[in-house]
Parts: C-alpha cells; sequence; structure tokens
C-alpha cells in the first residue's frame, strides 16, 4: 500500500490541484458576490465567537446557507490566522477528498477494472467543471466530499447487509444537509429508491428500505445539533424562512433569489460535464454501448440510476445554477473512464496542459479580465477609514466586510436615498456602483475602479 501512495498516479493530481490553489491566491480576486459575501459570513462569525448563532451577513441575519463551510473556514483561521488563503484550505482539502473518494467509488463499482480507478484522479483534475468550480469559496465541492461518503456507505450495506454502514450513511448525509440544506437528500434518494434495480445481492424489501429511511431520519441528528440553538436564539420568522422557504421557495421559484430557470436549462450544459473527456472517439463508442452496459453491469445501472434521476429532478426545481450539479461529476467521470480507451501518458498530458493553461490564464486574467472584478482596492480604502460611517449604493450582500475587515454593518441605501444619509452622516462616505459619470457629478470622487462592466468609487459630498 505504501509504494502505492509513492506513485504518480496518487502524488500528481495533488499536485496539479495545489499548483491550481496557489494560482487562485495569486491571480484571483475573490469573486463578488457569492465568494466575497461567503466569505464575509465566515468572517462575522469569527467576530462572534460563537458557531451555533445564527448566521448573519452585514451583521444582519442570514438564512440562506447552512453553516458547515463557515465552521470550516473558522477551522482554518483558528490554526493559521484570518486571511484569504488560509481561508480557502478548506476547499483545496475538500477538492483532494473529492479526488481519492471518487477514485475509492470507481474501485468498489469495477474492482475488476483497475484501469478505470487508476484514471479518475487524473480525469478529474483535468474535468472542465472541475477546473471551474474546485476552489471558488462555494458549497458544491465540499457537499460533494459527503455525498461520495454517503453513496460508499450505502454500497458497503447493499453488499453486507451490516446495518453499522447506515450509521455512517446517516452521519454523511447529515453533514451534507449541514453543507447546503435538505437538497442534499435529493443526491442520495434515488439510489435509495432504486435499490432492487441495482443491488448485486439479494435482501429483502423490508430490510432494505427499512434500513435506509431510518438512516434518513437519523441524519436530522447531526443537523438538530445546530438547529435546535439558532432556533432558540432566533425569531419565528428567520426559523420560516431558514427552515421552510430555503427549501419550497428554491423549489418552486418563489424564493426570492432561486435563479428561476427554464426546464430546459441543463440540457445545453450535460456534454460540458463531460469535457474535455467527450473529445475521444473511444468516448462516444463507449456511449452506444450503454445499453449493453446498463443490462450487463449492477455498476452501471446504479450509477445511471443516481444521475439520471438527479439531473431530471434538477430540471424540474425551479431554482437552478450550472454548479448545482458538480456534486453528479464522480457518478460522470466514472462512466467516462469506463468508455475511455485512451493511453495513460496521454490523460496525463491532457491534464497537465489543462491545469498549465489556466494557471497561466489566471496570471493574465489578473493584469485583464480580473481587475473588472478586484474590489480590494475599494476595500483598502474602507479598511483605513474604519472609523466613518458607510454606505453602499445599490443592494450590498456583504462584498466588503472580509475584505475590509469591517466590524460594523454598512448601510445599504439607493441613489435616491443617498442625499438624506449624507445630511444624517455628515462624516460618511459611500461606495456607489454607477455607469454614467453624470449621476455621481455632484459628489466628490475619492476613488474609481472598473467593476462587472460598470463603475465603482468612494464619494463623500463636495465642500
Amino acid at each position: 500500500m505504501l509504494n502505492r501512495f509513492r506513485t504518480p498516479s496518487y502524488w500528481l493530481p495533488v499536485i496539479l490541484l495545489l499548483a491550481l490553489y496557489v494560482a487562485s491566491i495569486a491571480f484571483r480576486p475573490l469573486l463578488p458576490i457569492d465568494e466575497t459575501r461567503y466569505m464575509s459570513a465566515a468572517w462575522e462569525m469569527h467576530l462572534r465567537g460563537d458557531w451555533l448563532a445564527p448566521l448573519t451577513v452585514n451583521f444582519q441575519p442570514y438564512h440562506h446557507k447552512p453553516p458547515l463551510l463557515f465552521w470550516l473556514i473558522n477551522i482554518a483561521w483558528s490554526v493559521f490566522g484570518v486571511s484569504r488563503w488560509a481561508g480557502t484550505i478548506p476547499m483545496l482539502l475538500s477538492a483532494t477528498a473529492c479526488i481519492f473518494l471518487t477514485k475509492r467509488l470507481a474501485g468498489v463499482l469495477f474492482p475488476g477494472y483497475p484501469r478505470i480507478s487508476d484514471n479518475i484522479p487524473l480525469l478529474m483534475v483535468g474535468s472542465l467543471p472541475f477546473l471551474v468550480y474546485s476552489l471558488l469559496v462555494m458549497f458544491d465541492v465540499t457537499l460533494m466530499v459527503f455525498i461520495l461518503l454517503s453513496l460508499l456507505a450505502l454500497l458497503s450495506f447493499s453488499r453486507s447487509g451490516n446495518f453499522k454502514y447506515l450509521l455512517w450513511l446517516a452521519l454523511a448525509m447529515g453533514l451534507g444537509v449541514l453543507t447546503k440544506g435538505p437538497v442534499a437528500w435529493l443526491y442520495v434518494i434515488f439510489p435509495i429508491l432504486s435499490g432492487p434495480l441495482w443491488r448485486p445481492q439479494k435482501m429483502s424489501p423490508l430490510k432494505w428500505y427499512g434500513g435506509c429511511f431510518t438512516a434518513l431520519i437519523l441524519s436530522i441528528i447531526p443537523v438538530l445539533f445546530w438547529l435546535v440553538p439558532v432556533l432558540s436564539q432566533s425569531s419565528g420568522k428567520f426559523a420560516y424562512w431558514l427552515v421552510w422557504e430555503q427549501t419550497a421557495g428554491r423549489v418552486t421559484g418563489s424564493f426570492g433569489d432561486a435563479h428561476v430557470r427554464p426546464v430546459w436549462f441543463y440540457l445545453p450544459l450535460l456534454p460540458v460535464l463531460f469535457l474535455p473527456w467527450l473529445f475521444f472517439p473511444s468516448f462516444w463508442s463507449g456511449l452506444k454501448q450503454l445499453k449493453q452496459h446498463y443490462a450487463d453491469e449492477w455498476a452501471v445501472r446504479f450509477l445511471l440510476l443516481w444521475i439520471v434521476p438527479v439531473f431530471i429532478a434538477f430540471s424540474l426545481i425551479g431554482g437552478k445554477q450550472p454548479h448545482y450539479l458538480v456534486p453528479l461529476l464522480p457518478g460522470i467521470l466514472i462512466l467516462s473512464g469506463l468508455w475511455l480507451n485512451v493511453p495513460r501518458k496521454r490523460i496525463v498530458l491532457i491534464t497537465v496542459s489543462l491545469v498549465c493553461a489556466l494557471f497561466i490564464g489566471q496570471a493574465v486574467a489578473s493584469k485583464t479580465f480580473f481587475t473588472k472584478y478586484d474590489l480590494r482596492p475599494v476595500a483598502d480604502y474602507v479598511r483605513s477609514h474604519e472609523e466613518h460611517d458607510w454606505a453602499f449604493v445599490r443592494k450590498y450582500q456583504g462584498q466588503l466586510t472580509f475584505l475590509g475587515g469591517l466590524k460594523k454593518p454598512v448601510d445599504d441605501e439607493q441613489m435616491s436615498t443617498i442625499d438624506q444619509w449624507f445630511k444624517e452622516h455628515p462624516d460618511g462616505l459611500a461606495v456607489i456602483r454607477y455607469k454614467e459619470p453624470d449621476s455621481v457629478a455632484k459628489y466628490e470622487m475619492l476613488l474609481d475602479t472598473s467593476y462587472r462592466g460598470k463603475r465603482i468609487g468612494i464619494f463623500r459630498p463636495k465642500p
């Protein structure tokens, strides 16, 4: 076993991922509004020093996400100190865990095809969606860790019937819910429901469904360790938004931040999940044999009965974002590895080339494209003038709280109200997003930079 850890198949993917981590820290700013908001939520948790208190953004209740990712960020900060690089260590560790958990899943599903599990780490690192999302401060790669652990526990129970694996299944699902909410159950429920169609060993329906749904109920326990203290400190309105609206509202699209898209939204994105590996002819020849694979191999049935229903379910849900499909990537890459008949050296070459291209691309973008998203100049000014009252014109979502090290809220104003705010805060300063210079001509400009196709600056009333 020790010798296996000395082989390039183990270390090369980790080295490549570390290179991407260095590039993201060196060249890419925290991207507004998601990354800046989540780091601000973690920063405010750090300031409170209470990890079981309700989450806040801009020091106001934030009921959009559960706390596990913010706990992980704060654990890293408690070890290395508060910084952007330390705060993204959990993403690096989660991405690394996903690589090797996917390798483990491939080995369990296809023990007679060691080529698949040997190639999976490189296929994962070279996958376009993984390259894009693996190191972003978001929830999906961390969620992928717990989905993989859930599936491995489910497979162990299906083969052995040992109830101890149901406890691991419950724990993994519970941690998944603590990562991104009840949607975590959706990624696991379909292999449970379709168990009789793929299980390699027979098991009575009572034992299978009774055991799995007991695990589902038990998975609520880890969530309650956080949810009960939070609800005891919260208003009924906060509890409603946290427990109900965040799930039902996003499903129906009635939630204000639900990202409502048409039912076909994911179809054009489906080929992207297989990039770059679908460019090989063997991928398509293997795909043509999918029906036969499904009939002959239980592992293929397991993967398809996991991936396809989840894809359909997310297509039917009102709220859609491309990264919601990222946790399905392990199954997609295992299927790709089954179909691909490509020399390992070519896979290595492609993966290394893509990582190098992304490294160089981010270096170039740091002087071009990324400057439009870099709020550090504004945040540095805010940090050095923290004694002033601050307002942000046009929807503040914590963009500057972590970057500026703020310890008090920023007032969220509109252009129609900023004049009155200046009267009430004579020493106040305002961060204003604008498009036309005439809209801010009556204010004194202290700093100005490009921002997301428009401009953003710091202003005060003219003397």
